[in-house]
């Protein structure tokens, strides 16, 4: 349970990845006479967020697709048929099935309503960590549209290195700063699409690629994570869906009693 439990930890704090969802952001304007001059680092998230159909919003998401995780401690690669589904404001369910991969086992993740549990195999529980991350990925949910409500500074980087990753010609660099946490977002400066956020002082890489316009939503069905250098975490989507009808039931099972 010890492997498992750090690869819980490693699996959901990669799920945050995915956040190019959509509450409708307050888009910039001109400053008007007397006011301050936008700041360009914020001006440039705006575009980005609107470029991702963030401002159209939206009641459930599912995504289903292949997880790959990579040199997990105790398992070697990992790879799942993987479905998340979210019912806003606060319902969330994560079903990993690995059983078809030649690994016996499957993890199901549940938050409702603040309340979080998980299922492995037929053992319930709960954790402080899963807790933490299932909270955070329902709480930014909403993508860059989360970080222009919340955060409470913006800056510009003026050049965007080039590294293994990612050129950075032809993209632009903007960061904000949450509760004390920084984050970078490097995004095409033509097109204004995500392509990489970068957290944890630099630790943690997303690599967002293959976009597909999904109802009115820009999003990456490709998906990498690195963690150190290391590429951690893999998700390849073969559908998001928007707005389909999501029972309640379904983010309720398994739920175990309260200590």
């Amino acid at each position: 349970m010890r492997g498992i439990s750090k690869a819980k930890r490693r699996l959901l704090a990669a799920l945050t990845v995915s956040a190019c969802f959509a509450f409708p952001p307050v888009f910039s304007r001109a400053a008007g006479p007397g006011e301050a001059p936008a700041n360009p680092a914020q001006v440039m998230l705006e575009k980005a967020s609107k470029a991702l159909g963030e401002n159209k919003p939206w009641t459930t998401r599912v995504e289903k697709g292949l997880h790959i995780a990579w040199n997990t401690e105790g398992w070697g690669t990992l790879k799942a048929d993987y479905t998340r589904s979210v019912k806003k404001p606060d319902k969330l369910k994560i079903d990993q099935d690995n059983s078809a991969y030649d690994h016996p086992f499957f993890r199901m993740y549940y938050c409702n309503g603040g309340d979080v549990w998980y299922m492995t195999n037929l053992n319930p529980g709960r954790n402080p960590q899963v807790t933490a991350n299932m909270k955070t990925l329902l709480e930014r949910v909403d993508g860059i549209a989360f970080y222009l409500a919340s955060c409470d500074t913006f800056f510009s980087v003026t050049q965007v290195p080039s590294d293994s990753l990612l050129p950075g010609n032809g993209l632009a660099r903007a960061g904000c700063v949450l509760r004390g946490d920084t984050t970078l977002f490097d995004v095409d400066a033509t097109t204004h699409i995500l392509a990489r956020r970068i957290e944890n002082k630099g630790a943690r890489i997303y690599i967002l690629e293959d976009y597909r316009n999904v109802q009115g939503h820009t999003v990456p069905f490709h998906v990498t994570i690195y963690d150190e250098g290391k590429k951690t975490n893999e998700f390849l989507w073969q559908e998001i869906k928007f707005d389909e009808k999501l029972e309640d039931a379904m983010f309720d099972e398994n739920r175990p009693p309260k200590p």
